[in-house]
């Protein structure tokens, strides 16, 4: 048996395109400073580093997020690599983690109460 064909009405296929047509109107340039995390990188090398293992679609995502312990708001996340086996996708990432950090046996620490904002 087969299926029928998509069929769009010619209003929602004109509301489509008029909303393509605008979407550029809803863009925001960036501002050069957004990207300067990429660029002044040197707070990589203090940082304190945290392995997350993340499952999706039947894999373990190791992620590694590196924490300045100075300013804790700055953070930067990178998915690693994935595995299928949950015990060697957590001594992966133990291994990774102990790989990118400067001090490898972890005693960087950020405060959790650093994170608390004030609630208005």
């Amino acid at each position: 048996m087969m299926k029928s064909k998509f069929n769009l009405s010619s209003e929602l296929y004109a509301q489509m395109l008029d909303r393509l047509n605008t979407l550029h109107l809803t863009d925001k340039l960036g501002f050069e400073g957004d990207l300067s995390v990429f660029e002044n990188d040197y707070w990589l090398c203090n940082s304190a580093v945290v392995e997350r293992i993340i499952r999706r679609n039947g894999t373990w995502d190791i992620v590694l997020v590196f924490v300045d312990y100075a300013t804790p708001f700055k953070l930067l996340a990178r998915r690693i690599t994935s595995n299928t086996c949950p015990k060697r996708a957590l001594f992966t990432a133990t291994l990774m983690r102990r790989l990118a950090a400067k001090d490898q046996r972890g005693t960087i620490e950020v405060p959790i109460h650093q994170f608390s904002t004030p609630i208005n």
